[in-house]
């Protein structure tokens, strides 16, 4: 029984760990600041810098819900001055918003609920009774990453493919079918922007999961052996 609720802390655990991880990528100026040079996005777009960041912190702050409309003005070289995102954008990005701040609140509260159930185990048993929470834990880490593996796996081989499904299954409209003649959006974020972010977030998250997991394996071998 303490093996099964260790890994179901842990996975919850996890979930919260891969939550922190989509955040710390999705919110990263630096990370845009990067892209955007690599891809020529304000030249792509036909913006200033100072524009596509002005732009870019309006949106990344509209998700967040630190501001409650995505009325942003840019000076385009093609028209002049207008408005950054058009109708069907913002309807998108309300969209968008609501799923960022359900998942906050969820996954967090069961990453939250996860730490808590591992320390209470933690600090019940001790010596070889953590053996089997060690074990648990290991258990979800391996399964999580199992099937983060399959998913970096389809990611690799088919990312346009992914990506459109990750849009099926989250949202139930078309509002994401942007088109980059009319669309803004579409152009600031195109497809190999999201490879990146992916990728980056895929990294950060795997390299976390595996630091704990060695960690526990460490730890219940000692355990293991200061038993036999």
């Amino acid at each position: 029984m303490k093996r099964f609720f260790a890994a179901m802390a842990g996975f919850f655990l996890l979930l919260g760990i891969l939550f922190l991880s989509i955040d710390s990528w999705c919110f990263a100026d630096a990370f845009y600041k990067k892209e955007y040079a690599k891809l020529g996005t304000a030249e792509s777009i036909g913006i200033s810098e100072e524009d596509l960041g002005n732009a870019t912190d309006a949106l990344l702050d509209y998700l967040q819900g630190k501001r409650e409309d995505l009325v942003t003005y840019a000076d385009f070289e093609s028209v002049g001055e207008r408005e950054v995102f058009n109708e069907k954008e913002k309807l998108h990005m309300v969209d968008v918003r609501v799923l960022y701040l359900n998942a906050r609140v969820l996954l967090l509260g069961l990453g939250g609920i996860g730490l808590v159930i591992l320390v209470f185990l933690f600090i019940k048993n001790k010596k070889k009774a953590l053996i089997p929470v060690l074990a648990g834990y290991m258990d979800a880490n391996v399964i999580l990453l199992a099937f983060a593996a399959a998913i970096g796996v389809f990611v690799l081989v088919d990312f346009d493919t992914f990506w459109t499904n990750f849009h099926h299954i989250f949202f139930t409209n078309d509002l994401w079918l942007l088109d980059p003649r009319t669309d803004v959006l579409i152009n600031m974020v195109p497809g190999q922007f999201f490879f990146d972010l992916v990728f980056g977030i895929a990294c950060s998250f795997l390299a976390v999961a595996l630091l704990l997991y060695a960690a526990a394996a460490i730890a219940r071998k000692r355990l293991i052996r200061s038993e036999g």
